[in-house]
């Protein structure tokens, strides 16, 4: 297990339904900064298409067999590194579609699927419209450590994140397409999931105009187990570097041992 892994987080402005074009800038961001040599690479949510209400069920793929699915796995092998792939909508079988992460090996092997479990109903959304949530929280094993997915409106769930850590999460993706004004909600979330819970938060925001009403913050971050942001980018198109050190998630959690104290059978009303 890689001890040390380098993180490499890419927060784009989606071209607004347009696949091909976003594929191909994921693509560029990833083999320009291939000389990092990243063990993982993070996404935004739905950054294949935007949030285009209208097209997310046109534009909705299979995992795998699609061609979002496709570029990420074909990625992972050529630059050998683990990739969390934001989220997409995956079509099911049965016609519905979830709003799915993705987690995929060196290999390119497809390792997992979070189907985002809190769905957004508010303020003109329309995900609840076109998505059916998910039922089950996930975390992934990988080289470099055990992975809890999550999305973007999870954060405000920290039941899920503490279900991932007592799952043995060391890292917690957040993948999101969270707007202003909630800028002071997006940081001080983020930096609670990781405190509370001893483990590196990653967390990868879309940026840019969506529409007239709608602006995402970006702000993407990288959280250590106290709660410092060790990596970020603003608002603007760009990735955050960071080297995480998983053993100080073990020395955090037996120095400041506040997961032993959670005495559940207490909190009964």
């Amino acid at each position: 297990m890689t001890k040390r892994p380098k993180v490499l987080g890419v927060q784009i402005q989606p071209v607004m339904g347009d696949k091909k074009a976003n594929l191909e800038k994921v693509r560029n961001f990833i083999e320009q900064y291939a000389w990092f040599k990243p063990d993982l690479i993070v996404l935004p949510e739905v950054f294949n298409t935007g949030v285009d209400h209208k097209k997310l069920k046109e534009m909705a793929e299979e995992i795998p067999g699609g061609p979002t699915s496709d570029l990420i796995v074909g990625l992972a092998r050529k630059y050998n590194t683990n990739i969390v792939a934001g989220s997409f909508v995956e079509k099911l079988p049965g016609g519905d579609c979830k709003n799915t992460s993705m987690a995929v090996n060196r290999q390119g092997e497809i390792i997992a699927k979070y189907r985002k479990i809190h769905l957004f109903n508010y303020h003109g959304s329309e995900e609840s419209k076109l998505i059916t949530e998910g039922d089950r929280a996930v975390i992934v094993e990988t080289d470099i450590g055990k992975i809890g997915l999550t999305i973007c409106f999870d954060i405000r769930f920290p039941e899920l994140y503490r279900a991932l850590t007592f799952a043995g999460a060391e890292i917690i993706t957040n993948v999101a397409a969270f707007p202003y004004p909630k800028l002071e909600h997006w940081v001080t979330l983020n930096k609670a999931r990781a405190i509370e819970n001893l483990a590196y938060v990653i967390t990868v925001n879309q940026c840019g105009r969506v529409d007239v009403k709608r602006q995402n913050l970006g702000v993407s971050m990288v959280i250590n187990p106290w709660g410092e942001v060790i990596a970020s980018v603003g608002g603007e198109e760009g990735v955050m570097m960071a080297e995480i050190d998983l053993d100080k998630v073990k020395k955090t959690r037996e120095e400041f041992s506040v997961l032993n104290d959670i005495r559940p059978q207490a909190y009964k009303l």
